[in-house]
């Protein structure tokens, strides 16, 4: 289990929803779907910013990834469960760039 994929599972890490919990002023919306909350499951199911990459994790793993069943999906075999941290990382990563540069812009 890696600290990306526990991200993903926990749904704590560099998203709006779970920052906002520690700054009051912070906003828990999308930054590109302002009428949806930045969550674990909209970022890693839904958000379109990262489309691209989800596309590509479907392809790896043969089958769209939904919250139902994204565990099953990762237990089929090991090439899938790469798959998904692989895109995990990809995701979280980005996240905490975008979460640093609006950091620096703050100061």
């Amino acid at each position: 289990m890696s600290y990306h994929l526990t991200q993903l599972l926990t749904g704590y890490g560099y998203f709006r929803h779970h920052s906002q919990r520690y700054d009051n002023n912070a906003s828990a919306r999308c930054p590109v779907c302002p009428d949806k909350t930045e969550n674990a499951e909209h970022v890693f199911f839904h958000c379109p910013r990262f489309e691209p990459e989800r596309e590509v994790l479907q392809a790896q793993i043969g089958d769209r990834t939904e919250p139902e069943n994204i565990v099953r999906l990762m237990l089929r075999d090991r090439s899938n469960w790469n798959a998904v941290s692989n895109f995990a990382k990809t995701v979280i990563t980005r996240l905490r760039q975008e979460t640093n540069v609006q950091q620096d812009q703050g100061r």
